[in-house]
């Protein structure tokens, strides 16, 4: 069992959870500690928000955290911030270099995204960016096995190829 696995079967962790690791994971990582007011902050919520998300964590056991002191990631906490951090990457990265979308907004679908891919989501997104980040025509065989194998019946749909014969309408219409 990965680490992925044993995070989701302890406890479902909801995006908003995974968002304040993440942001605490930040703060730690620029500021070297993480107040709750610079949670606040970060989040763009109250303090008051802020302590209540950070007590949630407590009881979860992802953050250790005494009052009037610094937010710090336990073990536990700061490896599922490390699989996010990576997680986001990975997709920011995938859409500069294979969509060929600018930083700033690879950036922003890849914040949005990250926090709500369950754990299939993201292995099978893991697969798909290895074989495309650095894909060349050594890779063509290898992409094609990966897609027929997430293929349920072996074909796709009629409503797809019908969406792809609209792209060109919906490019004109751009």
């Amino acid at each position: 069992m990965t680490n992925e696995q044993k995070y989701e079967k302890h406890e479902k962790l909801t995006p908003t959870v995974m968002s304040y690791i993440s942001a605490i994971y930040r703060l730690t990582e620029t500021e070297g500690v993480a107040r709750i007011s610079d949670i606040a902050k970060i989040k763009g919520v109250s303090y008051a928000s802020a302590t209540n998300a950070v007590k949630k964590l407590v009881s979860l056991g992802l953050v250790d955290h005494k009052r009037y002191g610094f937010a710090r990631l336990t073990q536990r906490g700061l490896k599922i911030a490390q699989m996010l951090k990576s997680g986001e990457s990975r997709i920011k990265y995938f859409f500069m270099y294979v969509v060929g979308i600018p930083e700033k907004k690879a950036e922003q679908i890849a914040s949005l995204m990250v926090y709500d891919l369950d754990l299939d989501t993201r292995r099978k997104l893991r697969k798909f960016y290895s074989i495309l980040i650095d894909f060349n025509k050594d890779k063509a065989e290898e992409l094609e096995k990966f897609i027929a194998s997430q293929r349920t019946n072996g074909e796709l749909p009629e409503e797809a190829y019908k969406l792809k014969e609209k792209i060109k309408e919906d490019e004109d219409y751009e």
